[in-house]
Formats: structure tokens, C-alpha cells, sequence
């Protein structure tokens, strides 16, 4: 009794005299006796927790807003923060009450507008198009290595934050991915996200509308160094990808959706200012030759884009989409 009492103050009173037994034994047979043990007189496991991690992905979204206090970026921001994503609101460039100023290398090239277009463009569209390209000159001078770039007048899939953390895990080939679109194009199925609900596509005309999008650096590297000439809306820039070898994708379904709203960019297309006669007869020969280059394109990374197909079923919540 003197002993046993000798044993139990020796190793602990937390431990019992069997399980103090056990551990003499060789490792085969402690093994075996182990789980014929009680379960109190059996050595704790120590097991490690778990952390969660704060974000789900490590790309920054930035919403581009000239109402930082308005209900619509509230709610966005929230959304995105509810996602566990890093969200801020970065301002936006007023065009509403004329030529916005210009900064660094930006130049508005009208001549080329009324060539291409046979318009001009208004100052709203002038205001969008520098608010995307110095968030993306912003992005790339703070060193980023993605960012994701929204406008306030969007909302949310439930899968945004999964399937934008997977997109951010992809090759560097993948400079640019829309995450919703206006048009619906012929496209490629690249390969699937979010356990199959999910697809990056890679469609061979551009989807139109510049509402959401992620680029990493090296889509940026391309986008400044050949959008500081402002000839037409940001969205035709990435449109005419083709131009300057920009890899865009996409993503279906869409991870964003359009609210409905009265937009505040006044299109070029509306109240046309008049442009010479002679811009008439130039402008066709300038397409033909712009779509004999995009096929050049096309047919020299044939196995990037092909085989491509139409969706069979509608890509996404705006009402907007063009079929």
C-alpha cells in the first residue's frame, strides 16, 4: 500500500498506476493494451486547432465610386467584407462637367476616335476611362500582384469570394478575367471552378463592359502601355484585346450582376458630333482591315481559342445581357 501510495505521488496524481504500466511495456505491446484501457486512465492528446484564415483570398478588391458615401458602395463594400475579402473604394474621375484634367502620359486622341468610331467622345465616357486606368496604374505602381476592380453599381454572386480565391492560384498567362459581360461571344471552356459550378472561358471577341474584372501584373504592364491613348470607352480597350496581345478571359456563370440604375455616362453613340464626309468613306476600310488583323490573331493561337461554342444557357442576372 506504502508502495503503490510511493508510485502514484512519484509520477502524478493525474496519472493512474495502469496507465504508468503501460508505458514500461515495449512499444508493441503498449499499443495493444492502450485501447483496452479506460478512457480516463489513457494519455491526453494534445491536438493542434485549426485557424481560420481572416481572408479567403489575398487580392485586394477596389470599387470605384464618386459617391463614397452613397447606400450603393455601403453595401457593396459590406458584401465583399462579408466574403472575407480586403475591400476599399477608391474615387472616381468626374467627367459630368467637362474634360476631366489630365495626368502623366494620357492623351485624348479625337482624330482617331472619328475614324474609328465617326463620333467623339463625351466627357462622362472620358471620366470612366481615366478612373479605370489609374486604378490599374495605382495597382501596379503599389507593387500588387492581382487586384480586382469593380464599379459601385454591382452586386454579388454568393460563390464571388471562392471562385475570385481560385482565380488568383492561376497561371500568370491569365492576365485578365472579366467577371461579368454584356455580350454573349463563342468562347472556349478552359477549365472548371468551384468544383464544376463554375467555368473560365476564353471567349474570341470581347464581352463588353468593364463592371468587374481582375488583371494580374503583367495584364496591367500591357493595359498602361497601350490605353494612355484615349480613342475610345475603357471597355472597347479591353474589347480589342487582340490589339496588344492582352490574354482575357472569363468567367460563367457571372460572379457579378448589374443593379438597375440611370447610368450617369452619356454615350458617344448619342447626339453624335458631326465628323467630316470624307471619315464616311475611310471608316469601312478601317474595319476590314481591324477585323483582317483579329483573325490573324485568332487563327496564330487557333488552339487557345478553339473549338469555341455559344453558351446554352443564360450567363448571368443583368438584364443587359445582349444574346
Amino acid at each position: 500500500m506504502a508502495l503503490e501510495k510511493r508510485r502514484r505521488s512519484q509520477f502524478g496524481s493525474s496519472r493512474t498506476l495502469a496507465a504508468v504500466n503501460v508505458e514500461r511495456l515495449p512499444l508493441r505491446s503498449r499499443h495493444r493494451l492502450t485501447s483496452r484501457l479506460p478512457l480516463r486512465s489513457r494519455p491526453t492528446l494534445n491536438r493542434r486547432q485549426q485557424k481560420i484564415p481572416l481572408f479567403i483570398a489575398h487580392t485586394p478588391c477596389w470599387v470605384i465610386t464618386m459617391y463614397p458615401e452613397g447606400e450603393p458602395i455601403n453595401q457593396l463594400l459590406s458584401a465583399l467584407k462579408s466574403q472575407r475579402l480586403r475591400a476599399s473604394q477608391i474615387a472616381g474621375v468626374d467627367g459630368r462637367r467637362g474634360i476631366p484634367k489630365l495626368e502623366a502620359d494620357e492623351v485624348i486622341c479625337n482624330n482617331i476616335t472619328r475614324w474609328r468610331h465617326l463620333c467623339e467622345l463625351k466627357s462622362s465616357e472620358i471620366g470612366c476611362y481615366l478612373a479605370h486606368l489609374r486604378a490599374i496604374r495605382q495597382a501596379y505602381q503599389a507593387g500588387l500582384q492581382r487586384a480586382c476592380i469593380l464599379e459601385d453599381d454591382v452586386l454579388l454572386e454568393d460563390d464571388f469570394g471562392r471562385v475570385l480565391a481560385e482565380l488568383e492560384r492561376l497561371s500568370p498567362e491569365v492576365e485578365m478575367v472579366r467577371l461579368m459581360g454584356l455580350k454573349v461571344r463563342k468562347r472556349k471552356i478552359i477549365r472548371c471552378l468551384n468544383d464544376g459550378v463554375h467555368k473560365l472561358v476564353r471567349p474570341e471577341r470581347g464581352w463588353c463592359g468593364a463592371q468587374g474584372y481582375l488583371i494580374n501584373r503583367r495584364g496591367m504592364e500591357k493595359v498602361l502601355g497601350y490605353a494612355n491613348r484615349i480613342f475610345e470607352p475603357i471597355d472597347k480597350v479591353f474589347d480589342h484585346f487582340w490589339q496588344f496581345d492582352l490574354k482575357l478571359y472569363g468567367v460563367e456563370p457571372h460572379l457579378l450582376w448589374e443593379t438597375e440604375h440611370t447610368s450617369s455616362i452619356v454615350k458617344s453613340n448619342v447626339h453624335k458630333a458631326s465628323v467630316a464626309r470624307w471619315l464616311y468613306w475611310l471608316h469601312p476600310f478601317g474595319k476590314f482591315w481591324r477585323s483582317i488583323q483579329r483573325h490573324i490573331y485568332l487563327y496564330r493561337y487557333k488552339k487557345e481559342f478553339y473549338p469555341a461554342e455559344k453558351p446554352k444557357q443564360r450567363l448571368g442576372r443583368t438584364a443587359r445581357i445582349k444574346l
